[in-house]
């Protein structure tokens, strides 16, 4: 599971103060489950496996640093659906590398199982990040109205889905990308990634 830039591999013992880091850095705030929080490090390891089928630590392919976390949680696989979420640190937010790992998690999610679609659940101001791959690599399901409060107001949170049929179509040329694009160079790669850019 890895593209020439960046890798998922499963949480060890070494990731805990990334980890804890990470769930209550302020660019996380609200968005993430302790909505702001800033709770203990037992209570952040206590709670990151809940409603968990697997996660990942997102990392540098040759510098081995971690990144972000990669989640897949909530599967009902008798409606075939399941829920894939990514929390990016700050130094990895706009590089298009926790883009690079979603991208890798969508891969392991529809291989492992018999998904039908996969939700991705974001606020508006992130989603802003990555609209242009509506249509084409996402759809909108819904939309929850002012649901989420966040940096002093109320604000929209939309839920997306990537179907089985969509992934199947795309993933083999956009994995292929990225392998291409960081050989031509990061910054290139980079572009590549926004169309179908998930939320981070």
């Amino acid at each position: 599971m890895a593209t020439q830039r960046v890798r998922l591999r499963h949480i060890a013992e070494r990731d805990r103060a990334f980890l804890y880091d990470l769930m209550t850095s302020p660019e996380a705030g609200g968005r993430v489950r302790f909505g702001g929080a800033t709770p203990s490090p037992e209570k952040v390891a206590s709670t990151l496996w809940e409603s968990v089928l697997a996660q990942f630590v997102i990392e540098g392919s040759s510098s081995e640093d971690p990144l972000g976390l990669l989640t897949i949680t909530s599967p009902n696989f008798r409606e075939g659906f399941a829920y894939i979420s990514a929390l990016g640190s700050a130094d990895a937010q706009g590089t298009g590398l926790i883009a690079e790992g979603v991208l890798l998690g969508f891969h392991y999610a529809f291989s492992t199982w018999p998904f039908r679609k996969i939700y991705m659940e974001a606020g508006e101001d992130s989603y802003e990040s990555f609209r242009s791959g509506l249509g084409r690599f996402f759809v909108e399901e819904g939309r929850l109205r002012e649901h989420m409060y966040w940096n002093g107001r109320w604000r929209d949170v939309y839920i997306l889905a990537v179907y089985r049929g969509t992934w199947e179509r795309l993933a083999s040329t956009m994995l292929t990308r990225f392998e291409r694009g960081a050989r031509r160079g990061a910054s290139e790669a980079a572009s590549l990634t926004e169309a179908v850019r998930p939320p981070e």
